[in-house]
């Protein structure tokens, strides 16, 4: 969702496309997440099973093992969703905004957005809200492929729902499986981090 953020191309320095990018993503997650918890003042208290968060160290080994399943399952997809798409998908801004830098704070700017801001605010919303709401209409099953199609349509990338939808879908049985809402954060964030990283050595190389 993160590099889907419309950028000011033209009038803004590679500096102020960052800080652009950092400020109008952390108001849509500060806006989201206020309508959001406004909205369910009238169902307080909430279910237990919303927004649990828990820190401990079976969270980042959900997270851990999360990432070493989404990783080869995710790159398999995308590997057949290039074929079926012929490389006419979209681009990402943002990923390319970071490989043609080489400041620094640019970079890390953009790698907390996409490793931190990101994952906190997409999984407090897909997997911390939206999921355990369908799973009050629908089997747990039902409710995650349903939850991960939204996830990846929320990216407005129809090129990339394929892979997005099979992300989700790890974020979500991990979520369910830990009842922990850190552990698809750390899997998240590892994916996205991940994937920075990658692009940045091979834009180097």
């Amino acid at each position: 969702m993160v590099g889907m953020l419309p950028l000011p191309m033209a009038d803004l320095s590679l500096m102020g496309k960052a800080f652009y990018v950092l400020g109008t993503y952390g108001a849509i997650a500060a806006v989201g997440l206020g309508s959001l918890f406004l909205s369910l003042k009238d169902f307080r208290p909430l279910p237990q099973d919303w927004f649990t968060l828990r820190p401990n160290f079976g969270a980042i080994l959900w997270g851990l093992g999360g990432y070493l399943v989404a990783l080869p399952l995710v790159v398999l997809v995308s590997l057949v969703n290039q074929e079926i798409w012929q490389g006419s998908g979209g681009s990402n801004p943002l990923l390319s905004l970071a490989l043609d830098s080489q400041n620094w704070l640019v970079l890390g700017i953009f790698f907390f957005t996409a490793a931190v801001l990101a994952p906190v605010f997409e999984e407090i919303i897909f997997r911390g809200f939206l999921l355990p709401a369908l799973t009050r209409y629908f089997p747990v099953s039902v409710a995650i492929i349903l939850s991960s199609l939204l996830f990846a349509i929320a990216h407005l990338n129809v090129s990339e729902i394929l892979p997005l939808f099979v992300l989700g879908s790890i974020l979500g049985l991990v979520y369910s499986r830990s009842r922990n809402l850190l552990s698809s954060m750390i899997l998240h964030s590892l994916w996205n981090s991940g994937t920075l990283l990658s692009l940045f050595i091979l834009g180097g190389s």
